[in-house]
């Protein structure tokens, strides 16, 4: 005989309030991962923080040493001080409020872990773990990447910025999905690989090449592809980080990529990304260049991008030379999430971000 199972109206505010908190740290532990900067992150109230489950789900979805990959040990300690001086001012009694002895314990051990100076800090790689925006099951990627601007290199590529993010999250979506999958794929100026390893880990793309003109980059590229599980035993992987420098053939090998069925000759590609590649409008012509390179040699049928907004004359330029070189340029009608709505892919959306999509004109 089967069982009816009845919620009644004094349970059911707790089978909420449950719910919440699962939400809650689920969407905190997210952000955390992200290294998201400790003021943004979304903190449970005071009087949730308080009770012992929430305490020690805290502790074993974001603080427990078994976790991969962890945040810097800093970031981890910047972190916890915050939570235990919400827990602290949410104490009423202490006879019966208290903190749980694993966070207690976790905040000794990181106070007397060596903290690296300053610039260390700022040009440390860091394994970055992003996920995709709710609803649906968890896809997640992972980064090796440096959270300060510029590095020693003088390159700014080994961050994951905002406009790739946007881009992702247009990717995470039914219709951005749908533009790749099945496709074959080249990422222009991939930085840390974070939309490349998104389209092969979760896109079912047919494979992806992701580019960048710095070696290190493409080299931490390779290691990326290796933490997340993306390699191929025997040869043929999904993706395949490579150097390009726009102007100059892509020295590829095609038996490196898995699944390849373009014949014999040029590589051939469906589709280009890139995100935050017009920053600077003296590299404008190269990359207009690159992109007519790619219509025209290696049978790319669109270039779909995001841009930051953040000088309208250097994006103008832009436009101006797709016009010139009688490209056609198409905005994609997608918005991120305003930033406090955001359920993945956090980023800032105070400067403008727009994607468009990019063909030659027949």
């Amino acid at each position: 005989m089967s069982r009816s199972v009845f919620i009644t109206a004094t349970s059911y505010p707790r089978v909420i309030l449950a719910a919440t908190m699962v939400e809650s740290i689920r969407m905190l532990a997210r952000q955390y991962f992200q290294l998201v900067d400790p003021p943004q992150l979304a903190i449970p109230p005071n009087n949730i923080l308080i009770q012992p489950t929430v305490q020690e789900a805290l502790y074993e979805h974001m603080f427990n040493e078994s976790l991969t990959p962890l945040p810097p040990a800093p970031y981890r300690a910047r972190v916890l001080k915050l939570l235990l001086s919400r827990i602290e001012e949410a104490i009423t009694d202490p006879e019966e409020d208290e903190i749980h002895d694993t966070l207690m314990e976790t905040w000794a051990s990181l106070l007397t872990t060596p903290k690296p100076p300053a610039l260390q800090q700022a040009q440390q790689l860091s394994k970055i773990k992003y996920t995709a925006p709710s609803p649906g099951s968890e896809r997640t990627v992972i980064t090796s990447e440096s959270r300060g601007v510029i590095l020693s290199g003088g390159t700014t590529g080994n961050r994951t910025w905002e406009a790739a993010l946007h881009l992702g999250s247009f990717l995470s979506t039914p219709p951005g999905a749908e533009l790749v999958r099945g496709k074959r794929i080249i990422e222009l100026g991939a930085g840390t690989g974070f939309l490349s390893l998104f389209c092969a880990r979760h896109l079912d793309v047919k494979n992806v090449v992701c580019t960048d003109r710095e070696m290190f980059l493409v080299e931490n590229m390779r290691e990326c592809v290796r933490l997340n599980n993306l390699e191929v035993e025997g040869g043929g992987n999904l993706m395949v980080p490579t150097i390009w420098d726009w102007g100059t053939p892509l020295d590829l090998d095609k038996t490196e990529l898995s699944d390849d069925s373009s014949g014999e000759g040029e590589m051939e590609f469906d589709i280009a990304l890139g995100a935050d590649l017009i920053y600077d409008a003296d590299i404008i012509p190269l990359l207009l260049s690159t992109v007519r390179d790619l219509f025209e040699n290696y049978a790319v049928k669109e270039f779909v991008i995001a841009a930051t907004l953040r000088n309208e004359r250097t994006f103008q330029t832009f436009l101006d030379g797709c016009e010139t070189n009688s490209f056609n340029v198409e905005t994609l009608t997608f918005e991120s999430t305003p930033s406090e709505e955001q359920t993945g892919f956090f980023h800032s959306t105070s400067i403008p971000i727009h994607t468009y999509r990019i063909t030659q004109r027949i």
